[in-house]
């Protein structure tokens, strides 16, 4: 039951008694966000562990997203799914370094390749029992292609991770597999439960029905030709990865949940992108969701009425210390310091709360603050047997007030900074800073997120400020900031310099048809009235 008593915002869930916390040293950072964002796994990974626990959700015959149970108010989900480990493919497509050398040589003798191949393998050490793959395949040379062909289906094929921790796009139930180290144990190294939050708030959502039946028919099926080769490859290999528990997210609802699947069933609907495709914004958007999920939990905690600042993207690119760049570098250096506030508020509350004003005012109060931190925050007891020399309960909390605000690697700070930044939101530079500043990449996943029929400019605009809190232009920049025109925090001229410089990234990208000098509209030309959600007005197609 010690999970029970951790300290929690208002309205969270509790922690589920099963949740294994014996890595956790401090409890602050995941009592306001949750177990846990992580900065090594990337929104690419995120993606993917989200999608493994729906793949193991449908094979075994349960539904993706049952909810979380609000009859009791304080039930979280408790959830294991394991992974099919692939060994056999994972080999070939992230090891093998022989397969398309003898492929490419002189040899016209069949046995004699697959024979070389062999050698290779006992050469290496490697047992895998490959004898189904002569039967799989009319030659070594088709053999040879589709591996080939399935390579080119990796994500972040440029990162040096080792084999173990390679993925391919997630296209089928045979295109999976766990991160785990060479000898088969899940260290979780680069998937920590950042897409596990991911599946959380997706199956708290208000569409996680309608998003369901989208996830069984575009990303589930086994029957797409890159599952189908992906399983030749594979042959007989059914071994899967020990269950392994979900994480935690503390409330049981939020309005990002709701943004989050919104986005997911859009782009789910566009049916007219191949799945493969449409993989890379669903990712992009995902990590969006979450970075602002970040700002917004952060804003709550500090509950000082002040709006979230918003997220002011830089498109002129001028070098040097220029008016756009410095306003949005402000911003960004905002949101990072509102998570280290947001954790001094959380404190804050505790040592407001009765039962810490009673360790207070107890004669043997540095005893008790020992055991209340450590019981409500997972504090380390200080390093002393004898209760007479333990520092005073104001010194203990001081001390992990200090730990939250000390920077560290692998928390939610750095996570934020990797989500936005691998996105292609945010932009870093020597001798510059750090500063928003969209790739082509990221504005193309926003349109397709958002864009139905053409789509005014100017409304445009105002979407990504309501939806996102994402600002471009003077006008937005005005309603965002609560400033008037004197007031901007920036001239107008360059702000509608920004603004003229997303219109025309947006032109060059095939996403916008200016009509006139006055009326300019943003296109998705992949939407067509066909993809129409259920309950949708029946749009024109762009």
């Amino acid at each position: 039951m010690a999970n029970q008593n951790l300290h929690l915002p208002q309205d969270a869930l509790k922690v589920p008694d099963g949740q294994n916390l014996a890595a956790v040293k401090l409890w602050c950072e995941y009592g306001i966000w949750g177990l846990l964002f992580y900065d090594d796994q990337s929104p690419w990974r995120a993606l993917i562990e989200c999608l493994h626990v729906c793949f193991d959700k449908a094979r075994r015959g349960e539904a993706i997203f049952d909810g979380v149970d609000r009859g009791s108010g304080s039930a979280h989900e408790v959830v294991r799914y394991s992974v099919p480990m692939n060994w056999t493919l994972r080999h070939l497509i992230f090891r093998d370094r022989d397969i398309l050398r003898i492929a490419d040589s002189e040899s016209v003798d069949e046995n004699a390749m697959w024979t070389a191949w062999q050698a290779a393998l006992d050469r290496s050490g490697i047992k895998y029992d490959y004898k189904y793959l002569r039967n799989a395949f009319k030659n070594f040379g088709d053999f040879a292609r589709a591996v080939e062909l399935l390579r080119s289906a990796e994500i972040e094929s440029h990162t040096e991770k080792r084999w173990t921790s390679k993925h391919l796009l997630p296209l089928g139930p045979s295109m999976i597999f766990p991160d785990v180290d060479e000898k088969g144990h899940a260290d979780r190294k680069y998937m920590r439960r950042t897409g596990e939050l991911m599946y959380l708030m997706l199956n708290r959502s208000s569409q996680r029905q309608r998003l369901e039946a989208l996830i069984r028919s575009r990303l589930l099926p086994a029957d797409s030709a890159w599952n189908r080769l992906a399983a030749r490859l594979a042959g007989p290999d059914q071994s899967y990865s020990s269950e392994m528990p979900i994480g935690y997210l503390p409330l049981g609802a939020h309005e990002v949940y709701n943004r989050l699947a919104a986005d997911w069933v859009s782009l789910l609907n566009l049916d007219s992108i191949p799945t493969e495709s449409i993989l890379d914004p669903l990712q992009r958007v995902s990590g969006l969701l979450q970075s602002l999920y970040i700002v917004e939990r952060a804003r709550e905690t500090i509950d000082d009425g002040v709006p979230i600042p918003p997220f002011f993207l830089d498109l002129v690119g001028a070098p040097g210390n220029n008016p756009i760049r410095k306003l949005s570098a402000n911003q960004h250096k905002r949101h990072r310091t509102m998570i280290t506030e947001a954790m001094n508020s959380y404190l804050d509350r505790f040592a407001a709360s009765e039962d810490w004003q009673a360790v207070l005012e107890n004669t043997a109060g540095r005893t008790l603050a020992t055991h209340l931190l450590t019981e409500r925050f997972r504090w380390p007891a200080p390093p002393t047997p004898d209760p007479d020399r333990l520092p005073s309960a104001e010194q203990q909390l001081a001390d992990l007030r200090s730990a939250t605000q000390a920077g560290k690697s692998h928390s939610i700070g750095p996570m934020f900074g990797s989500h936005t930044r691998q996105i292609g939101m945010l932009r870093s530079a020597r001798g510059a800073g750090t500063w928003y500043a969209p790739t082509d990449n990221f504005l193309e996943a926003l349109v397709l997120t958002n864009v139905r029929s053409p789509m005014e400019f100017g409304d445009f605009l105002q979407l990504l400020l309501k939806r996102y809190n994402l600002v471009i232009g003077p006008e937005e920049v005005r309603e965002a900031f609560r400033v008037n025109r004197v007031s901007l925090p920036a001239p107008q001229a360059d702000l509608q310099e920004n603004e003229r410089r997303l219109e025309e990234r947006l032109r060059v990208l095939g996403f916008l048809d200016r009509k006139s000098d006055d009326c300019a509209f943003v296109i998705n030309p992949f939407y067509r009235a066909t993809t129409a959600l259920v309950g949708d007005q029946i749009l024109v197609p762009a």
